[in-house]
């Protein structure tokens, strides 16, 4: 079945609706940095839309065109090892903006609550931990530039655990972000899974 926004009143009836949308984000290195011998990266999500636009949902998706753009929803992700990488933590973390220098630091009382590693849809062995940070980042990629984030974090497994603090640069960017979604599709398995397993292709 395939769909577009020229049959947009059909995809009403076959709960498929399509989005052409445009994205303004951050975007870091195609890998992470390693801590403890996973692979860690922030990723962010934005929330915001530009007048005219539409608004989107990890489950319903409106058709039309939008302009998606910050405050963000982020958080810290990790990619492990089973049987080696058990659970991941964020201790603290601080943001500047290239442009505006704007540099603050989180409130680490909203932290240090432990994200458990999980096994990876169709990667037998790998283990993905996500770490949502509370709240909204409320930052503009166009307006404050690139932005510089240190998160301080530690990995944990049978081995131990380690700590230190990682720096990201994380460039704004513009991205197609044109999806359609099946919601039937989604909503099942909304239903039957955690959370914890969803792919979610808005996040960056």
């Amino acid at each position: 079945m395939k769909c577009g926004l020229a049959l947009l009143p059909i995809l009403l009836l076959a709960s498929c609706m399509g989005l052409k949308a445009t994205k303004h984000t951050y975007a870091g290195p195609a890998r992470g940095v390693e801590l403890g011998g996973a692979e860690v990266r922030v990723a962010f999500r934005p929330e915001g839309t530009r007048p005219g636009s539409v608004m989107v949902s990890a489950m319903v998706v409106g058709g039309g065109y939008a302009v998606l753009d910050g405050p963000f929803r982020w958080r810290v992700e990790a990619l492990g090892e089973a049987e080696r990488h058990e659970s991941l933590t964020v201790h603290r973390i601080r943001t500047r903006t290239t442009r505006t220098g704007r540099d603050e630091w989180f409130p680490a009382s909203e932290l240090g609550k432990v994200a458990e590693f999980r096994p990876l849809k169709g990667k037998p062995g790998v283990v993905r931990a996500r770490y949502p940070i509370p709240g909204l980042l409320k930052v503009m990629p166009e307006e404050d530039g690139a932005l510089d984030v240190w998160v301080d974090a530690s990995v944990s497994g049978p081995g131990g655990r380690t700590r230190r603090v990682l720096k990201f640069r994380m460039e704004a960017t513009e991205k197609d972000a044109s999806e359609v979604v099946f919601l039937p599709t989604e909503i099942a398995e909304g239903l039957t899974t955690d959370p914890a397993d969803w792919d979610d292709p808005m996040w960056d």
